[in-house]
């Protein structure tokens, strides 16, 4: 990822790998006019290319089937590429597996020259992306928080200050190295370079919350399908994250095995009338569904709205009671968060915003990405937060100690260059 952003259009990619689904962005950047600069973000995208296909091969965001995955990214960006009309050579990527980590530190350095310079601060950073990476972890995201210079702490920008010592409080996202070459190397035998790998909850959050709600602190819980995933941003840096896996598939298997309904039937019933709390009037309101083995035959069974809420409901309370305990077992990230947001395509089962209120006891809305120039309506649900997010997160140009050092180490000899070197030794 670059540290600077030119001020030259680019073309930017983003490809959000799940559970259930696999969505590609393309989009064009350019700087934000000089009259705006400075009341919001430095960039702006035009999008240009979007599509999604359904997943297979994959489960909580993990590689399972090779073939079947790349064959699924393939499509995805190939449909992107002909609305784009453009042909992409590299990728961000969001990464849900991996059992993600994340754990805060503080680092130090020694200043030679009295004044600190650039690489003071590099060789800062990477020292702390370094500390981080031990126990064969790929660091996804090693954030600068804080600043401290001698005795005075609560420096944002050090360059140029004078001092003897500079100290740095580094917030990290880490991931399992295996899952990550796996991912890499599905991407890279569709022939693409991996630009950056993201945590998914740290690019969902980016894509729904406001400036105030990131200033004053808040949590974004991002429902997929197979996994639910939060991150807490506060003071507009991110400082926490985590991911269970749970998610809406869960619910949808429960119903189906409840009801004895085929599974593409018992989606159906949660998206058009699941609820998280039962109305009155859900009890008199009667769905039909058809039963596994009388398919052939026509056979419907019939349940009432009020009954397939209690069905959803143990299921939705487990994945908020697990959000909820590991946001309070997080210490600091807890005690900011003022907030919540959901966002995902679980988000959007009727009443969740209101049990996740009262379950955290905070207030909580629902989320939805910001609007980008040329986004197609379909791709303004929260359903597609993440793929939005690793643009925004892109745009802010944060790791100064880029991923690209850090897949040095996760190359996985399937790349461009790997096949050029591979003919040269079969050819002469």
């Amino acid at each position: 990822m670059a540290t600077t952003i030119s001020k030259r259009q680019r073309i930017v990619t983003a490809l959000d790998i799940g559970t259930s689904k696999i969505c590609c962005l393309i989009a064009k950047t350019s700087p934000v006019p000089d009259w705006f600069a400075g009341k919001g973000d430095a960039m702006q995208f035009e999008v240009l290319g979007f599509d999604h296909t359904r997943a297979d091969g994959l489960k909580g965001g993990m590689i399972t089937h090779l073939d079947s995955a790349e064959h699924c990214i393939r499509a995805a960006v190939d449909a992107a590429e002909r609305m784009a009309g453009v042909t992409v050579e590299e990728v961000h990527v969001a990464v849900t597996c991996g059992r993600l980590k994340s754990e805060s530190f503080s680092a130090s350095v020694a200043i030679p020259s009295g004044t600190v310079r650039d690489d003071d601060i590099m060789r800062l950073l990477a020292g702390g992306r370094q500390y981080a990476g031990r126990d064969k972890r790929t660091v996804l995201h090693a954030l600068p928080t804080s600043y401290r210079l001698d005795d005075n702490s609560g420096i944002s920008e050090p360059h140029g200050m004078c001092g003897e010592r500079l100290s740095v409080d580094i917030h990290a996202v880490t991931a399992d190295e295996a899952p990550m070459r796996n991912l890499m190397l599905c991407v890279e035998r569709c022939h693409l370079g991996v630009a950056n790998l993201v945590a998914a909850p740290y690019a969902s959050a980016l894509a729904v919350i406001t400036p105030d709600e990131s200033k004053l602190g808040v949590a974004c819980i991002d429902f997929g399908a197979g996994t639910t995933t939060l991150s807490v941003i506060a003071d507009g840096h991110f400082v926490y994250t985590d991911a269970i896996a749970l998610g809406g598939n869960g619910i949808t298997t429960d119903i189906a095995r409840t009801l004895a309904a085929p599974l593409d039937h018992a989606e159906r019933l949660k998206t058009l009338h699941g609820s998280a709390f039962a109305t009155l009037s859900d009890e008199r309101e009667i769905i039909t569904y058809p039963c596994v083995g009388g398919m052939a035959r026509g056979n419907l069974n019939q349940i009432t709205k009020a009954q397939l809420a209690v069905i959803i409901r143990p299921h939705i309370e487990e994945i908020l009671d697990s959000m909820r305990r590991r946001l309070a077992a997080s210490g600091l990230a807890s005690e900011v968060t003022q907030h919540l947001v959901l966002t995902g395509g679980g988000s959007q089962l009727t009443g969740l915003a209101e049990l996740a209120s009262n379950m955290f006891g905070r207030p909580a809305r629902l989320g939805r990405p910001r609007a980008m120039s040329g986004l197609p309506a379909v791709a303004a649900a929260p359903d597609f937060s993440a793929t939005i997010g690793l643009l925004l997160q892109w745009a802010r140009g944060e790791d100064k100690v880029g991923s690209r050092t850090e897949q040095r180490f996760l190359r996985t000899g399937t790349g461009y260059f790997a096949r050029v070197g591979e003919w040269i030794r079969d050819n002469f």
